[in-house]
């Protein structure tokens, strides 16, 4: 017996499509995953948060994401772009090593996408398999 492999072409296809349907206003849209409105509760950007009529922070929990990880993951692409190694990071107080301390995440897999993404896009990417995967996001 025979069975047809449609059926469950389907069912793999629907799978796949739920993350995208959670996630089509940031997908097909401006919208970013990235908390950009935590950059107001800071200088510069607190100077420009009551002209630019930016609320309160919708969920200021995610701050490290946007103080953290954009920053690691901006660091990385510019390092790769200038073909360095990025084994010490001199921004943050006097340099500390960046490579050898695996927060960053630049060794995970999925990082690749960050490094030929725009970072705003591949935080969409990245997020949308994970969680289509299961394992979760970032």
């Amino acid at each position: 017996m025979i069975r047809k492999p449609l059926p469950e072409l389907g069912i793999v296809a629907l799978l796949l499509s739920l993350p995208l349907l959670l996630f089509a206003p940031v997908v097909f849209g401006p919208k970013t995953l990235l908390p950009a409105d935590i950059l107001f509760q800071f200088q510069p950007y607190r100077a420009a948060a009551s002209q630019l009529n930016v609320p309160y922070p919708h969920n200021h929990l995610l701050a490290d994401l946007i103080l953290e990880n954009y920053v690691w993951k901006r660091f990385l692409v510019e390092a790769l772009h200038t073909r360095e190694l990025p084994l010490w990071d001199p921004y943050l107080f006097a340099g500390h090593p960046f490579l050898a301390n695996g927060q960053h995440s630049g060794l995970y897999p999925l990082s690749l996408v960050f490094y030929v993404l725009p970072l705003w896009r591949a935080c969409v990417v990245v997020a949308r398999v994970e969680f289509g995967v299961g394992v979760g996001v970032f």
